[in-house]
């Protein structure tokens, strides 16, 4: 009987996902076997870049900040702004490339936001031009 709500918890994780961090998790296997010039065409120019035992490292860096501001009657009132509460944004993603022979071997992505959870939304950003479009 307890198999049923952890199923339905994981449904409801996944349906909360967005369309990057779809395309995120595809480029870990869809990027493999990629060019070091098919790489560079789609994800442009790699932040930093590291040889380590004849393994090329690319890194790409993105992230992403906005801010909210949550009304009274969202959250309740806070004395110290009279019912509104500014939330920033902050997210990021690493995303490195292995390269051995002039192909993507692996890709790893390491991804936070503000709270801490693991997000892939702007791992998505970094790749989305790399992955077609699924129909």
């Amino acid at each position: 009987m307890q198999k049923i709500p952890v199923l339905i918890a994981l449904l409801f994780l996944a349906a909360c996902t967005s369309p990057l961090e779809h395309v995120a998790e595809r480029a870990r296997s869809e990027m493999v076997g990629m060019t070091e010039g098919q790489l560079k065409a789609c994800a442009g120019e790699p932040t930093a870049t590291n040889l380590e035992n004849g393994i090329a490292l690319w890194s790409y860096f993105r992230e992403t900040s906005r801010s909210a501001v949550a009304i009274s009657g969202d959250i309740g009132y806070t004395p110290t702004n009279r019912g509104e509460t500014n939330y920033d944004y902050f997210r990021y993603c690493e995303a490195t490339f292995a390269l051995q022979g002039g192909r993507v071997r692996s890709v790893e992505f390491r991804g936070r936001t503000a709270t801490g959870r693991e997000i892939m939304e702007p791992c998505g950003a970094i790749v989305e031009r790399c992955i077609p479009a699924k129909p």
